[in-house]
């Protein structure tokens, strides 16, 4: 009998073993996740505002530079309205993925959190709110997918509005 209690304790103590171990992986894999979804999701949305703001700004100074030169009163700028207009929505819908994607990182820390650990295999449970939270956190996500993907499209649309618009000059 007495046997039998001492190998039920070392089943429990290696159940535990295992489960602290379990516990500290599902944490490290969280951290790792999390800081990598950060970092490309910060670096794609800069790409995307620089890119959409950059194209604003030189279009911009460029209006300036044809206001103040020779042609100034000569030439029609209307025409630079609409690529203006897709250069700035690309910003704004950068900007909406930024928010998005911070929304979508909070979600996955929240989703990280909702588990409960055990101290019997398989140690770590979801929680019933995890099932909410990763239909919430996928929505968003394919929503900032598609406002990223906009974004891009903004800014392919300005460049063949330009080059319509620049044509049109007739400089």
């Amino acid at each position: 009998m007495q046997d039998q209690n001492s190998q039920e304790k070392h089943q429990h103590e290696l159940n535990m073993e295992h489960a602290k171990r379990a516990h500290d992986l599902n944490r490290q894999t969280s951290a790792d996740f999390s800081r990598a979804a950060i970092e490309s999701a910060n670096l794609a949305i800069r790409s995307l505002i620089l890119i959409n703001g950059g194209a604003v700004i030189a279009l911009l100074a460029f209006l300036g530079a044809l206001e103040a030169g020779d042609v100034g009163n000569a030439v029609k700028s209307d025409a630079l309205v609409a690529p203006i207009r897709w250069f700035a929505l690309g910003v704004g819908f950068a900007a909406l993925t930024a928010l998005l994607a911070y929304l979508v990182n909070m979600l996955d820390s929240d989703i990280t959190n909702s588990v409960n650990f055990t101290w019997e295999h398989p140690y770590i449970e979801p929680d019933k709110e995890q099932a909410r939270l990763i239909r919430v956190r996928c929505a968003l996500h394919v929503i900032a997918i598609l406002l990223a993907i906009s974004a891009l499209g903004s800014f392919f649309f300005g460049i063949a509005s330009v080059t319509q618009a620049v044509s049109s000059l007739n400089i």
